[in-house]
């Protein structure tokens, strides 16, 4: 069977051509005989077909690619290349895998999703950097790492050229490659040059794009971006940037076509009018510019939002406000002249229409606007506008534009500005970008267009696709440079491969009579055109193959291209070659005020890219041309320019640029991204296929295909062909320690043509086809394999299967019998228990109806009872109701007749009564009508007239009399509101007065409370004086007692008899043994005894010197500020006065009693020197430290001082009012006297109270009894502690002193200078009160404004004085609460002391063996000189090896450094410990910036780690201290508060954790992805098949490297770093953050490489994970580590179990159900990139859509990374650990070399 025979077997799947898909995929109905003329196939659409075929079968359709092939990484590793193989591989890869990159041999082949993709992070920039091409999945950021990887490599230029049509992505993925290299040439936090170059692309985009048809963010200039980088130490550091633009299409600034929008600058501006009202802008639909596309908008694009990121871009970017300002200035005039409006002209006088002529009004807005914002004369441009200049043989003629000229050099004039606007702000951000550095090297980004056609293509089309070809030309030399050079690094014989040269159709444009000259020449010609131009086209160029003349007509030729044949039409080339502009237009723009507008038209089109070509350093230039909005005649566009042109024309200047970029291309190393277009209408990850297969055809990708078909294109590398397959050969053949000769063994067998394959150094390289060949051989030896181990299973299933169901039926015949037989036997027993049971059962029902019916007839009789009951009772009841009733009914009618009969008798009465009363009026009436009636009435009326008279006189005299003082009534309302005002005032001072008699009684009270404190201490003091007398009587009786005794024991030894000696001297000596003890004791007592009453003493001495000057510190204290501490504080154990007595073992011996009695006379010989001795001492400090009366009086005066103030505030606001003054004068005396009488009484009290402590200081010493020699040692240690500490009291005394005596002065001058304002005061207020009376009211007015402001002024001095005594009263308050304290703690201390005395006295009854040396307390404490400081951190940290620390005390240098900060404490030196600990951390801080072996920062975590605890075990908080014994506490920190130093040594911690897991990180990072993701068994390097001989990053960290798998590796270095943990004594706590931030790191790296390596997403990898994952999981918990180490390996546990469980869409909530810590993202990424097994199910799209669905409903955070941040570092937990170590045990080592600069105390 040949090999044809063999792939076109029925059933094979081939390609067939497609009218609209262009392919379609087809299945063989029967074999493919040869000879045979047809093929039955059934196509995917489900019709058969027959396909007609040659006999010799060269024209078989095209083959599938195996299922392993589908979704290759690299197309040319293809076994079929051909162009439905390559298209179906994108297709898969784009629309089921969402996969967007795809390698095509050195080509990144990138289509545009139109979706937002997590492919461009941080954390995939970390995953790329570092890896090679093909390790991981095709990105833009692996071309990247590439070519930076080989810049450091070789420091050599590169390039990466970004090409494709309109919308296909090329700006993005530009500055996607310029992302990276910004992040791996800088930091990833961005540095200026890095933000620089990153900053530029907004910029660049507002001013270069627009929205076109097929892209919203269309690049409308070609761009060359040179990154420049400079080699620091072997690393590249970006160093700045280039940028050079060429190719502006200056035609959009006046012309969009439908649907399309000019440049985004614009419409930025416009909507932010707001900012600029200035600019007199509008909508951008006013704009003539900016309205003519129809389509101002772009979805989901804010333009007011990208102007303000353009504008904080150029701010980044070095533009300052005014030139930003000017920019936009220039902007808004560009869009104000296309509005300026061109009219018809009529000739004067009539109505006749000048054609020739048009009219700008002079009053135009626009016209007025766009003078205004460029600062030109408006009439001039209006004058130039409408006039144009010829130039004749000797004289300039001005001839009128007609509208369509004065539009065009509008339109022109715009374009120009634009232009020139755009080439200043490229050079700003070159000059901002490039610092200037030289011997820099560079990597270029180029974004170019692809090769365009259109329906009428004209002179951008032709630029565009000439380009095209010379880059096409340079990447097929490149491609096949490449190609022959992998050939010859392999060894393998090759013939010359045939490529397509394109070298014809570039002569065709470029040589001489090419198509460029020929337009230049035109050009020239003064009555050049368009139609004579092509004339001459077809008639010099028709010679070339790749030149057709069309058909019809003379206005358009044809193009060969390499993709395809172009039609350009001949419209509008000479135009756009020229370019021009009327040069009096830009000579009125150059004259214009603005500064940037003149320098902007100053600028020259300079070609900088062919300069910096020959110079090889720099590259640029920029090339602009454009396109007419409207096409016009020939003569009318040569009659707008001027006639003489000297400049170059477009093309040429293209045509040089274009030279010079290929040649620096040809001199860098370069890259190429082909950007693919999808589709037309934007839609995510929609394929149109026709559209796709021809950009594949323009950009070189298929060409790419062919020239690797035409070599060998498929190749393995010899490991991965023999595990792939090692089945096709006999395992005699089968050699594994020489792979090679396996392989060749495999292929000599299946494959018989030689020409097929070839055998390299590495690899084995295939023909096309080859691969599928092996593949299907291997395919079916694998189905017969199969078949017949499915047989031999089948048969042992089903035997398995009759045995089990023989002995089931068996089992189940048994079984019945039983349960027939127990079945009979249950019936009896039911019909037995039935008849008893029914016996019962109807005994108990009728018992239950008799039960049922007793007890419904006895409540129905109950009940009825109740009812006749309830019957009569309402009966009785109504009755009674009714009686009531009718006793109301007859009152009330008998009250109702009764008041009837009333009121009939009262209207009797009143009839009677007013008859008698109307006759007797009658009467009266006729007597009143008499003359004597008439006399009698008139008698007194005269005398009441004269009265009235008189009484009227006097009214008009009182009258007069009021009248005078109604005169006087408004000054004596003046005078009244006056005196109100005043009596305000004085009340108000009347009320201050009154709250100081309470705050003055308030102090009495206080005074009066200090006075009988002070009397009971003066009565405290009397009684232990007393006590002390009758003590010390009592001592000396004892000790007269002991005399005696001693001299009666001496008479009896001499008067004992000879003979009786032994044994009376062994009784005697018993007797005196024990009376001398028991004397001892008491002796001994109360020694005890009178020391402590003189510590008692000396402690209350103290507290009266602290009360006395009290001095502040920095830190924070204890309550303690003085410098004497108790005796159980370690820190002062050189002035302690306790004396330690141990006895002499003579006392306990058998000697004679005058031994003893000698003994203890030396004894108190020695006592008496020393007690003689401290008394000289004690006095001469306590002269010292005494204080005088003088100082007192000092105090007091301060006192009197502060009160004469306030009084004298008092004062000056009540002098004003005169009412007062005498008893506030009086107040004041009385308070005066008072607080004379005070003070003085104080003085005597304080004079009293020093009297007794100097009675109770003579008495001191004569208690002290001592009796070793080595105590004198000590006593001089304490009083040169002692004199150490009076001298600072002495210091602070004297600050003190001199600061009152300064104060004192003060006050005294402040004293005088109020007494004289008073005497003042007072002189003008009495002369005031003596001119009252003369006084006119102005001056009154006045003198009352001057005393309102003095008493304003006296109130605002009162209110500062009640301050400061407020002030003054809480210091008073807070010494007394010190004071307390300091007196709680005396108590406290005396208490102990007491105790202690008991505990020793009771130690000296049972340890009377103890020898007699010189007593040794360690306290804990370093002592040190504060200039050795950094000698003893140098030797602490810098000189501290690992070997040392190994063998000292964990955490050893950190209790070294406590007791330093202790040793401060004691000595009080603030300096000193700020000066330790601030210089120790910055020794660390030091140390983890710069690179150090792990184990030293280990070691000082520790450190750091025991340091914080020892600061919060012996610090001031109470939740730490509580573990602490007593001898801890006792030596807590007393003067320092090191809350601050706390938090910073934290800090510090975290800082040194951080740097040690980084470190420990870049450690692991090399061997996590080897021990994870290999299966270390198959010992191999395994690479991928689209590596195409790139160097693997994980080859150096492969298991071939060693003999130790890579997962023992990994776990061997976790295991020296545990170790390392434990020696140091780094706690397990710690160990295990440490370990679980690894895992995680381990867990992020593995699942970051998997996730970006699609080749191996399959079952086998997931049993590899697991593996490996439970080896490291073993060890963990080997270690006895908590389970919570191990949670970060939960996603790639679950990933694990993904790639093993089935993928079905019932197993769908299976799926759910297990990746719980894997999110959305993160799953689908791994099922879409599942390589399916050769019998595995095919994962279908409604699979990945119940599955996304179901996971997108899960309650968690939503995130589209599909990574995992491997910077993330979890926050380290510092927890408090006890220390039971003692301070006082800890010694110094010698080998530390410490001993000269640390003295242990």
């Amino acid at each position: 069977m040949s090999s044809e025979e063999m792939l076109y077997a029925k059933g094979s799947k081939i390609w067939i051509p497609h009218a609209e898909d262009v392919w379609e995929s087809a299945t063989l109905e029967e074999s493919y005989l040869k000879g045979a003329s047809s093929l039955k196939i059934l196509c995917e659409s489900g019709r058969q077909k027959e396909i007609k075929l040659k006999t010799d079968g060269s024209d078989l359709p095209p083959l599938r690619n195996p299922a392993i092939l589908v979704g290759q990484n690299d197309l040319t590793t293809l076994s079929y290349l051909h162009e439905p193989g390559v298209l179906h591989n994108l297709r898969v890869r784009f629309c089921e895998r969402q996969i967007i990159y795809t390698y095509c041999g050195i080509i990144l082949v990138a289509i545009n999703p139109y979706a937002d993709l997590p492919l461009y992070g941080p954390s995939i920039i970390r995953a790329y950097r570092g890896r090679s091409m093909g390790e991981l999945e095709p990105h833009i950021f692996a071309l990247a790492e590439e070519a930076y990887t080989k810049l450091e490599r070789e420091n050599c230029n590169l390039s990466i050229i970004v090409s494709g049509e309109s919308g296909a992505g090329k700006t993005v993925s530009a500055k996607y490659a310029m992302r990276y290299f910004a992040a791996v040439g800088g930091s990833e936090s961005e540095t200026q040059v890095e933000r620089k170059v990153l900053a530029s692309s907004p910029i660049m985009e507002a001013f270069g794009n627009a929205k076109t048809t097929r892209n919203d963010n269309s690049s409308r200039f070609g761009k060359f971006t040179k990154l420049l980088f400079k080699n620091n130490m072997g690393v590249m550091y970006l160093q700045g940037a280039t940028m050079h633009t060429y190719l502006l299409e200056k035609s959009r600034v006046v012309y969009q076509a439908q649907g399309e929008r000019n440049y985004h600058i614009f419409y930025q501006l416009c909507a932010a009018r707001a900012k600029y009202p200035e600019l007199v802008l509008d909508h951008q639909d006013k704009f003539e510019f900016l309205n003519m596309g129809g389509a101002p908008d772009i979805e989901r694009v804010s333009d007011a939002d990208q102007f303000n990121e353009t504008v904080q871009a150029m701010t980044v970017l070095g533009f300052s406000i005014q030139q930003i300002a000017d920019i936009v200035k220039i902007l808004a005039g560009i869009l104000h002249l296309g509005n300026i409006e061109v009219t018809k002209k009529y000739r004067e006088g009539t109505d006749e229409e000048d054609s020739e002529a048009c009219e700008i009004f002079h009053n135009d807005l626009h016209l007025q606007v766009t003078g205004d914002l460029l600062k030109v004369n408006s009439d001039d441009l209006r004058r130039w506008l409408l006039m144009r200049k010829i130039e004749s043989v000797n004289e300039y003629v001005l001839i009128p534009n007609n509208i369509e000229m004065a539009q065009a050099a509008r339109d022109a004039l715009a374009k120009h500005i634009y232009a020139k606007l755009f080439q200043y702000i490229v050079g700003i951000l070159n000059k901002s970008l490039n610092n200037g550095s030289k011997l820099c090297s560079f990597i270029g980004v180029l974004d170019i267009y692809g090769f365009e056609t259109f329906e009428v293509n004209s002179f951008e089309q032709f630029c565009i696709n000439y380009a095209n070809e010379k880059l096409q030309q340079q990447f097929n030399q490149h491609v096949f440079k490449l190609e022959q050079e992998e050939y010859l690094k392999e060894g393998i014989t090759w013939t010359m491969i045939d490529f397509y040269d394109n070298q014809p159709c570039i002569d065709l444009i470029e040589s001489r009579l090419g198509v460029l000259d020929l337009l230049d020449e035109e050009c020239r010609m003064p009555k050049g055109s368009d139609e004579s131009w092509a004339g001459k086209l077809i008639e010099k160029c028709n010679k070339f193959p790749h030149f057709e003349k069309p058909r019809f007509g003379t206005t358009s030729f044809f193009i060969k291209h390499f993709s395809d044949t172009v039609e350009y039409d001949v419209n509008g080339f000479l135009e756009k070659n020229r370019d021009t502009v009327s040069k009096e237009l830009v000579s009125v723009m150059g004259l214009s005020s603005m500064s940037l507008c003149k320098q902007v038209m100053a600028l020259e089109e300079v070609d900088t890219l062919s300069t910096d070509a020959s110079k090889t350093t720099t590259l640029g230039g920029r090339v602009v041309i454009s396109a007419g909005r409207k096409q016009q005649l020939n003569e009318t566009r040569r009659r707008v320019m001027p006639s003489k042109q000297h400049r170059k024309t477009v093309g040429s200047q293209f045509q040089e640029s274009l030279a010079s970029l290929i040649s620096t291309l040809h001199a860098t190393t370069p890259h190429y991204v082909r950007c693919i277009k999808p589709n037309d209408d934007k839609i995510a990850f929609k394929w149109e296929t026709a559209k796709i297969i021809q950009q594949l055809r323009a950009c070189g990708v298929l060409e790419t295909v062919r020239i690797s078909a035409a070599g060998f294109p498929s190749r393995w590398v010899y490991p991965d062909f023999y595990v792939r397959y090692q089945l096709l050969a006999h395992r005699s053949q089968i050699d594994k320690t020489d792979m090679k000769q396996s392989c060749y063994h495999i292929v000599k067998k299946w494959i018989q043509d030689e020409d097929k394959y070839r055998f390299g150094n590495t690899q084995i390289f295939f023909r096309a086809g080859q691969v599928a060949y092996l593949e299907q051989v291997r395919a079916n030896l694998r189905k017969k394999y199969i078949t017949i181990v499915q047989s031999v299973v089948r048969r042992f299933v089903h035997r398995r299967r009759y045995l089990r169901l023989q002995c089931v039926i068996r089992g189940l015949q048994c079984y019945a019998r039983g349960v027939l037989a127990r079945r009979r036997v249950q019936k009896m027993r039911e019909v037995r228990a039935a008849l008893i049971l029914s016996k019962y059962a109807r005994g108990w029902l009728c018992r239950r109806r008799y039960l049922r019916l007793r007890h419904s007839v006895a409540g129905i009789q109950q009940y009825a009872r109740g009812m006749l009951a309830r019957k009569r009772f309402f009966e009785m009841r109504d009755h009674h109701r009714a009686v009531q009733i009718q006793r109301f009914v007859r009152g009330l009618l008998a009250r109702r007749a009764y008041q009837k009969r009333r009121r009939n008798i009262i209207i009797c009465q009143a009839a009677v009564r007013r008859f008698l009363a109307r006759r007797k009026f009658k009467r009266m009436k006729t007597e009143a009508k008499t003359i004597k009636h008439m006399e009698k009435k008139y008698m007194g009326l005269e005398n009441k007239i004269i009265s009235m008279q008189q009484r009227i006189d006097e009214l008009n005299r009182d009258n007069s009399n009021l009248k005078l003082k109604t005169s006087e009534i408004s000054v004596l309302k003046m005078k009244l509101e006056m005196k109100k005002n005043l009596e305000g005032e004085f009340k108000n001072v009347k009320a201050a007065c009154l709250d100081k008699d309470k705050l003055i009684a308030a102090l009495n009270k206080q005074l009066e409370s200090e006075r009988d404190e002070k009397m009971q201490l003066l009565e405290e003091n009397g009684h232990s004086q007393e006590e002390w007398q009758n003590q010390k009587q009592l001592w000396r009786i004892e000790n007269e007692e002991l005399r005696r005794q001693i001299d009666e024991m001496i008479e009896m030894a001499k008067n004992v008899e000879v003979n009786q000696r032994v044994h009376a001297e062994r009784m005697l000596t018993e007797i005196d043994n024990k009376e001398l003890n028991e004397a001892y004791q008491r002796a001994i007592k109360d020694k005890e005894v009178i020391e402590n009453e003189n510590y008692m003493l000396k402690e209350e001495l103290s507290r009266f010197q602290q009360q006395n000057g009290v001095t502040d510190y920095h830190h924070s204290r204890s309550v303690s500020n003085a410098s004497s501490q108790n005796d159980d504080d370690i820190g002062y154990a050189s002035a302690k006065n306790t004396l330690e007595i141990s006895r002499p073992p003579d006392l306990l011996t058998k000697s004679d009693s005058t031994s003893i009695v000698v003994k203890l006379r030396s004894i108190l010989e020695e006592e008496k020197l020393k007690h003689k001795y401290l008394q000289e001492q004690y006095f001469k400090l306590a002269s010292r430290n005494k204080p005088t009366e003088d100082s007192f009086r000092v105090s007091e005066l301060e006192v009197e001082n502060e009160k004469l103030r306030s009084d004298y505030d008092q004062l000056r606001t009540s002098i004003k009012h005169g009412v007062e003054i005498n008893e506030l004068n009086a107040q004041h005396a009385a308070l005066q006297e008072e607080v004379r009488r005070r003070r003085e009484e104080c003085i005597q009290l304080k004079a009293v109270l020093q009297q007794q402590n100097q009675t109770m200081r003579s008495l001191e010493p004569e208690s002290l009894r001592v009796n070793d020699s080595h105590n004198i040692h000590e006593l001089m240690e304490a009083f040169q502690a002692q004199k150490l500490v009076n001298r600072q009291l002495e210091s602070e005394l004297k600050a003190i002193t001199e600061e009152h005596n300064s104060k004192l002065m003060e006050m005294t001058q402040e004293i005088e200078r109020f007494r004289i304002e008073k005497e003042e005061m007072q002189q003008v207020l009495y002369k005031s009160l003596d001119e009252y009376d003369n006084a006119t009211m102005d001056t009154l007015k006045q003198n009352d404004r001057y005393l309102r402001m003095e008493l304003k002024k006296a109130i605002s001095q009162y209110l500062l004085v009640q301050d400061e005594l407020k002030l003054a009263n809480k210091k008073l308050n807070a010494y007394r609460q010190d004071g307390g304290k300091l007196e709680h703690k005396l108590e406290e201390e005396v208490s102990r002391s007491k105790g202690k005395t008991a505990e020793e006295r009771d130690r000296s009854d049972v340890g009377a063996n103890v020898t007699k040396q010189k007593s040794q307390n360690p306290q804990g404490l370093m002592k040190f000189h504060s200039g050795d400081l950094d000698k003893i951190l140098q030797r602490l940290l810098s000189n501290l090896t690992p070997r040392t620390v190994v063998g000292l005390l964990p955490g050893f240098p950190a209790y070294l450094i406590f007791m330093c900060i202790r040793y401060t404490d004691l000595t009080n030196a603030d300096d000193d410990v700020r000066e330790l600990l601030s210089k120790f951390v910055m020794q660390i801080k030091k140390m983890h910036r710069t690179p150090h072996p792990i184990e030293y920062r280990v070691i000082w975590l520790v450190n750091s780690i025991t340091l914080l605890n020892l600061l919060k075990q012996y610090g001031d908080v109470e939740e730490y201290v509580k573990f602490n014994t007593e001898k801890q506490n006792q030596q807590q920190l007393k003067n320092f508060n090191l809350f601050e130093y706390r938090r910073v040594i934290l800090d510090l911690i975290v800082n040194l954790y951080q740097a040690l897991v980084m470190q420990i990180q870049g450690l692991l990072d090399a061997k996590i992805v080897p021990a994870i993701l290999n299966n270390d068994e198959i010992q191999r390097g395994r690479q991928a098949h689209g590596m195409r001989n790139r160097t693997s990053s994980m080859d150096s960290s492969s298991p071939e490297h060693g003999n130790m798998p890579a997962w023992k590796q990994l776990i061997s270095q976790l295991e020296h770093f545990y170790k390392q943990f434990q020696h140091f004594g780094l706690d397990n706590c710690y160990a295990e953050q440490i370990f679980h931030q690894l895992l995680y790191f381990i867990c992020a790296v593995a699942l970051n490489c998997l996730m970006l390596r699609g080749d191996i997403c399959m079952w086998e990898t997931g049993m590899i994970i697991r593996y490996n994952l439970g080896c490291i999981e073993d060890w963990v918990r080997s270690k006895k580590m908590s389970n919570d180490v191990l949670t970060p390996l939960a996603p790639l546990n679950q990933v694990s179990q993904l790639l093993q469980s089935r993928k079905s869409e019932q197993d769908v909530q299976t799926i759910c159900d297990l990746c719980t810590s894997l999110n959305t993202a993160q799953v689908l990424k791994v099922m879409k990139s599942y390589k399916l097994d050769d019998y595995e199910s095919e994962i279908t799209n409604v699979f990945l859509d119940k599955l996304a669905e179901k996971l997108n409903a899960r309650q968690m955070h939503k995130n589209d990374e599909f990574t995992m941040d491997q910077k993330f570092i979890q926050p380290f937990k510092v927890v408090f650990k006890y220390s039971e170590i003692k301070l006082e045990d800890i010694e110094l080592p010698s080998h530390l070399n410490l001993d000269e600069f640390l003295t242990k105390i």
